[in-house]
């Protein structure tokens, strides 16, 4: 094969291939969502320095730092350089890390041992470019994590939102951790609700291209928009079914916003809601037999629970006169959305059963919580930074809340994608 003919196989993707595949050992899934859970103790070494030249150690040392910020965003693992950093821990498990390049191609094995067994977990080759070496990383940490809980992770997520500078307001997208940011939409108009499929093929979202607020679909691959609804009335509000074959949209076309839902072609399928008020906001549950959404046939805005095979509603929130921006959580068992207190919005979760809502959020105004793949945390926008939205992300249970992003003068509406972007 001819150089040239390397060299676009290698700048269009990067091969893996596993090692040692026999079970070595019997996994023990950790359950990390346990009340006695402590952080797993693990250390990320560096390969033998002296071997490689400067180029190659500056190269070496990204995959192992980016790797050890992948597995610390978790926030379930303790992470050390050495086993001398850990200062006599107890260390559950260690990554070795060996590097070597030819060329314009660079060659990474990474392996997971099991220390208290001595065995290797899990090992992969990776050959790629120079560039995609952040993309090794992320791709090890999440067969880190599926190794050692039994799931996916979320290094292979990427997140959408909205944000406005001072040629207006458009879509961008990032990786999880806030970098690798990219433009998704070039419209200079008013953009909004950007929601990933459940496979990450499409991005829906509403936009005033047309003069008032259509629903709009662009194909990731190809980079192709089309107008997916653009009904008389407000189009908006886009929630994808867990088959990724169709959406929970809202609709005014018959007088006052109620949900339907319609198909990849825009067609309408079934009306889910006849009002009475306004009927917005839908999420599906993930088994894709309800939706949580907000109407305010009560007076003020609260959360709805709709079984779509009986067609029976039930009111979930009665805490606070203003709830809105629900969101089913990947797991079934929470529903985080925003409230109104004091003037402010603020972030809580509830059980899709009701009961006691759990306040998240206490400072500043806070919106659009969207969860992480994994269910394990939260992105949303806050203005706690001195006025303008910026995005952050907080654990599940409302811990270690820290900023994602600050990109442009404001960065709003996000919405954490699947765990399939490679």
């Amino acid at each position: 094969m001819s150089k040239k003919s390397l060299s676009g196989i290698f700048a269009c993707l990067f091969l893996f291939f596993p090692f040692c595949i026999g079970n070595l050992h019997a996994k023990i899934f950790i359950d990390i969502n346990s009340p006695y859970f402590q952080k797993i103790p693990i250390v990320v070494d560096s390969p033998t320095l002296s071997a490689l030249t400067y180029e190659n150690r500056q190269a070496s040392q990204e995959v192992v730092k980016t790797l050890s910020k992948d597995l610390l965003f978790q926030g379930f693992f303790s992470v050390f350089n050495s086993l001398q950093e850990s200062q006599g821990e107890k260390i559950d498990y260690k990554v070795t890390t060996d590097f070597s390049r030819r060329g314009s191609s660079v060659t990474v094995v990474m392996k997971l041992y099991d220390l208290s067994s001595g065995s290797m977990v899990v090992g992969r080759r990776y050959i790629a470019t120079i560039s995609d070496l952040r993309k090794i990383a992320h791709r090890f940490a999440n067969e880190i994590v599926l190794a050692i809980t039994g799931h996916p992770g979320l290094t292979l997520s990427r997140i959408v939102f909205v944000s406005e500078n001072t040629s207006g307001r458009e879509i961008f997208s990032a990786d999880f951790d806030g970098t690798g940011i990219r433009q998704e939409t070039w419209l200079h108009t008013i953009v909004m609700s950007p929601r990933y499929s459940p496979d990450g093929r499409f991005l829906a979202f509403t936009s005033f291209k047309s003069g008032r607020p259509c629903l709009y679909l662009k194909d990731i691959s190809s980079g192709k928009i089309r107008r997916l609804a653009c009904f008389q009335g407000v189009n908006m509000s886009p929630a994808w079914h867990p088959s990724g074959k169709r959406l929970a949209v809202t609709l005014s076309k018959s007088g006052s916003p109620d949900i339907y839902l319609v198909d990849l072609g825009g067609h309408v399928l079934r009306r889910l809601t006849r009002g009475p008020g306004i009927n917005v906001s839908p999420s599906f549950s993930p088994d894709g037999n309800k939706i949580v959404f907000v109407s305010d046939r009560a007076g003020g805005p609260q959360l709805y629970v709709l079984d779509l095979a009986t067609g029976r509603t039930r009111r979930l929130t009665y805490s606070g006169s203003y709830n809105t921006d629900p969101m089913w959580s990947p797991n079934g068992d929470r529903i985080v959305y925003v409230s109104r207190i004091s003037g402010k919005f603020q972030v809580f979760t509830i059980s899709p059963q009701g009961g006691d809502p759990v306040q998240l959020t206490f400072e500043g105004s806070n919106e659009n919580p969207s969860w992480s793949p994994d269910g394990r945390q939260i992105l949303f926008c806050s203005n706690r930074l001195g006025g303008n939205k910026h995005l952050f992300v907080m654990q599940a249970n409302g811990q270690d809340q820290r900023v994602l992003l600050k990109y442009g003068r404001r960065d709003y509406f996000p919405f954490w994608g699947p765990n399939t972007f490679k």
